[in-house]
């Protein structure tokens, strides 16, 4: 018995080991070594093809996250009944491909498994294999690899995983087109990969081998392309196209070095110094990640790659978006080009001088330009960045504001980065609480707080801001109002003009008509001012503090970037290559009701008969996580942005330029379990369908 016992417990570890072998570590014996290698798609010319045809099939798409309000990026929280919803409504847009920048959770990939196999629509996938910082050597991104590849296969179980035990058991390789090593590859990273000289500068294998031209870290990407073939192709009997992902700061072009400093273009990638063997019969596809650089970039080139490239610069179109660069990329490469990003966000707040905020409708007609023009020149694929807005995202010009580690709890509508997707997180449970459009409809007495000569005030709030109703006879366009808003306890003004606030004010409200309404702050709470003014006029703000509560109101700026590219002359001058400002405090009117055939996604008020409806975006009001009730505590005594908690903030109103203004109340309340949204595809998701499905 006891022999019986020990054996049974023997085949049971043998069977465990084996099992985590198989599904976990990638071990297996390769019974079939002459079995044929079936390519599904192939990369060849300037095109991707599929089986045996001779179509290049058409790669429209839009990369896809796991992003859901509440839940941080890094918690995969979109569930198989989120994808199978996003990828009918992708699907209807035209789409025939979604990106994956990174290992998604099970879930998704038996979700495209169950939308793939029922019915008659299907979409492909581009898998991605993120940079992380645990991803810089190639040892660890070969692992990576094939992971991923184990997982399209429906050959890998994750036991240990900071998500739970993960199972990939759907083969949904049938529909993956190919792999794209490298999420977006920071350039930092590659300078350091290149100048480490421990790591090898050419590679030589089965499938791939690099060019005397090609720098350490292709010679790294090398070996892992090389890995990964060799991985699938044994393992699996199949092979697919694969590239790394390259951007304008991480390719191929080489900047003069006076010019290169300006744009931080320190690094050259180029996926023409990775050759692929005759064994790689699926072929090699260059990937891009698109977004503006510089204006002019063809007389910023060294001269001699200007000669070198001679023969590619005739008739480019310098008038397109990105002014040229997509005919010459589609001219240089041998391959087929792929853009595995590109996007316009639909945010109130821009990043730089000369690209204005755009509404829904214009970000949709920008992302369908776009797209046309890479046909067009040849590209094979259009992959849109990204399907939903992502709450995680930070732009540098807002970041320093907020507490990052809890961004998933609120929309902050001054985050550029945040505006990209074509699918918004609305607040409210099935619609917004307030629609901006004139119309009171949404308001009862239970939201009055304060009350003026004829006046009352009316607040709400939800994940994206403050709204208020202002009413009563005469209020208009032709009406002048103040209204003082106190935000934090820790400073404030008593004063404006003539009039005095019941309560030292860190903003003031000043509603005058369509074009001027604006919201002003005091120096002491400028928070542009305290992080940037050393950047735009290269004086320390805390050289200059403002006064605790007196200070003046002044204008909402919002840093932005100076896209001025210097001669060796006019490099003396800083001045010309500080940051600019741009008017975020200036407030847009319109009717901000996506059902209105007016609708403007900007728009922040919008006047009715005696009344007018106003959004305040948190970040506006120096909110620091309005979801813990968190305001900017006092930059002078903290020497930066720290958080401080608030049970509420008094509003005011006067329709005089002199008097005391009394203050009442908006009380606030926290939430996270409670986080109130929902899905709406915007105007820019429509425009696309109509553009890609005619």
């Amino acid at each position: 018995m006891l022999k019986y016992l020990v054996s049974v417990f023997i085949i049971m570890i043998l069977a465990t080991l084996a099992f985590y072998a198989y599904f976990y570590m990638g071990f297996f014996i390769d019974f079939r070594p002459n079995a044929p290698v079936h390519v599904a798609y192939r990369a060849e010319g300037n095109g991707i093809y599929k089986d045996d045809n001779d179509t290049p099939i058409l790669l429209r798409g839009v990369e896809v996250n796991s992003f859901v309000p509440g839940q941080s990026y890094w918690e995969l929280g979109a569930k198989k009944k989120d994808y199978l919803r996003w990828f009918e409504n992708i699907h209807d847009m035209g789409a025939t491909v979604i990106y994956a920048a990174n290992i998604m959770h099970s879930d998704f990939y038996s979700a495209l498994y169950k939308f793939n196999t029922t019915g008659n629509s299907h979409l492909m996938l581009i898998q991605g294999v993120g940079d992380t910082l645990s991803n810089v050597y190639e040892k660890d991104l070969s692992q990576s690899m094939r992971r991923v590849i184990d997982i399209v296969h429906g050959n890998r179980m994750d036991l240990l995983n900071q998500n739970g035990m993960q199972v990939y058991l759907r083969d949904i390789s049938p529909w993956v087109v190919g792999y794209v090593v490298g999420a977006d590859w920071n350039p930092d990273t590659v300078a350091y990969i290149n100048n480490n000289i421990t790591m090898p500068d050419s590679f030589t294998g089965r499938f791939f081998s690099t060019t005397e031209d090609a720098n350490r870290f292709e010679a790294m990407i090398a070996q892992v392309m090389e890995d990964a073939t060799s991985y699938e192709t044994r393992r699996f009997k199949t092979q697919r196209p694969i590239s790394f992902i390259a951007n304008p700061l991480t390719d191929f072009l080489e900047y003069e070095i006076i010019y290169a400093a300006q744009l931080r273009k320190i690094v050259h990638t180029n996926q023409e110094n990775i050759i692929p063997s005759e064994d790689m019969q699926a072929g090699v596809f260059a990937a891009y990640r698109l977004f503006h650089l510089t204006n002019d970039f063809l007389s910023l080139i060294t001269p001699n790659q200007q000669e070198n490239l001679a023969h590619l610069l005739d008739d480019l179109d310098m008038h397109c978006n990105f002014n040229g660069y997509l005919d010459l990329l589609a001219r240089y490469h041998t391959m087929p080009v792929v853009t595995v990003g590109f996007g316009v966000s639909a945010s109130r707040t821009p990043t730089r001088i000369d690209a204005p905020p755009y509404n829904e409708t214009q970000q949709g007609q920008g992302i369908a330009i776009i797209s046309a023009q890479l046909e067009s020149r040849g590209w094979a694929g259009n992959i849109i960045s990204t399907w939903q807005d992502n709450w995680e995202r930070r732009t540098w010009n807002a970041a320093f504001a907020t507490d990052t580690w809890r961004n998933q709890y609120w929309r902050n509508l001054q985050s550029h980065s945040q505006g990209y997707g074509l699918m918004s997180y609305d607040p409210g449970v099935q619609a917004r609480p307030v629609l901006i459009d004139g119309i009171a409809n949404e308001w009862s007495e239970s939201h009055l707080v304060h009350e003026y000569d004829g006046i009352s005030i009316y607040a709400k709030h939800s994940v994206e801001g403050i709204y208020l109703l202002v009413r009563g006879d005469g209020v208009g366009p032709n009406s002048r109002l103040h209204l003082p808003i106190k935000v934090t306890p820790t400073s404030g003004t008593s004063k404006y003009g003539h009039l005095e606030f019941a309560k030292p004010s860190n903003f003031l409200l000043d509603l005058n008509g369509h074009a001027n309404t604006r919201l002003m702050v005091t120096m002491r709470n400028n928070s542009t001012f305290m992080r940037f003014h050393e950047e735009k006029t290269g004086e320390n703000p805390f050289a200059f503090v403002p006064s605790r509560w007196e200070s003046e109101f002044v204008p909402i700026m919002i840093a932005l970037q100076n896209n001025a590219i210097l001669s060796v002359a006019e490099l003396s001058s800083r001045e010309q290559h500080r940051l600019l400002s741009w008017e975020t405090g200036l407030l847009t009117h319109g009717v901000n009701n996506p059902t209105s055939s007016n609708y403007n996604s900007l728009a922040d008020f919008c006047f009715g008969e005696n009344l007018v409806e106003i959004r305040l975006p948190w970040m506006l009001l120096n909110f620091f996580d309005p979801s813990q009730k968190k305001v900017h505590d006092d930059y002078y005594d903290n020497f930066g942005v720290e958080g401080i908690y608030v049970y509420d903030i008094y509003i005011g109103i006067a329709h005089a330029n002199s008097g005391y203004v009394e203050m009442s109340p908006i009380p606030l309340k926290s939430w996270r379990g409670n986080l109130q949204f929902h899905e709406r595809l915007k105007s820019s998701y429509y425009i696309i369908q109509e553009a890609w499905k005619g």
